[in-house]
């Protein structure tokens, strides 16, 4: 729902390539970020129909206006366009019956919205990490496997806006896992100061999460059986 009230805001003159960097925050020398974001937009309209199905079945049929008009949107719709084009499907009743169901759906989910100041916070701390450890003279494997779980955290979080929190928490569960299935990950984990200083990082980062998603925090326990174990 949030998106396709971005795209309202946008100008009609626009091309449906610059409609779409400006809302997905997207350079405009970035054209494979641009589609594999737009690619998870168009995902979502199948996600909301499928948990409005799980959850609420007597209500199986009252997404058929919203989608009906969100898929025909995207299945004519040419970036190099006119962006009139595409949010001309996008009328004032596909936005009203999106929100009943994004409402519906709240009253199941009860996830609490971060704010923009707290999401920024959450980048600034995984990417100084980040830099950190690609400077530090550290274990290859381990490097390796850190920093592509790092560089996966920093990517949920600026696709917050498109896929919300719960690929976020999903980062950072399998960036703390990976030292249950790895003996040598898990050394250098719980036994380095760098390492240590991730776990105390994430672990904070992932109560701020299990809390707004409505779940108790669990990162506290996780870290100290990563510690003691």
């Amino acid at each position: 729902m949030y998106i396709l009230q971005e795209c309202k805001k946008i100008s009609q003159h626009s091309t449906g390539r610059e409609a779409w960097r400006k809302i997905l925050n997207v350079n405009a020398n970035n054209d494979a970020l641009l589609v594999s974001r737009l690619g998870k937009v168009m995902e979502l309209p199948n996600q909301v129909i499928n948990d409005i199905q799980n959850n609420f079945p007597n209500q199986k049929n009252s997404h058929k206006h919203w989608s009906a008009k969100v898929n025909t949107a995207f299945t004519q719709h040419d970036l190099n366009g006119q962006w009139s084009k595409f949010i001309q499907h996008i009328d004032e009743h596909t936005i009203n019956y999106l929100t009943m169901s994004v409402d519906l759906l709240d009253t199941k989910e009860n996830i609490t919205i971060l704010s923009t100041e707290k999401i920024e916070k959450i980048r600034e701390q995984i990417d100084t990490i980040l830099k950190e450890i690609i400077k530090m003279d550290l274990d290859e494997n381990f490097k390796k496997y850190l920093t592509r779980y790092l560089r996966q955290i920093l990517t949920s979080i600026d696709e917050y806006n498109i896929s919300g929190i719960i690929p976020i928490m999903e980062s950072i569960e399998a960036t703390l896992g990976h030292a249950f299935l790895d003996e040598k990950y898990r050394a250098n984990l719980t036994n380095t100061d760098s390492g240590k200083k991730i776990i105390k990082v994430l672990s904070s980062i992932a109560d701020i999460i299990t809390v707004s998603i409505g779940l108790p925090q669990i990162a506290g326990q996780l870290t100290q059986f990563l510690i003691t174990e």
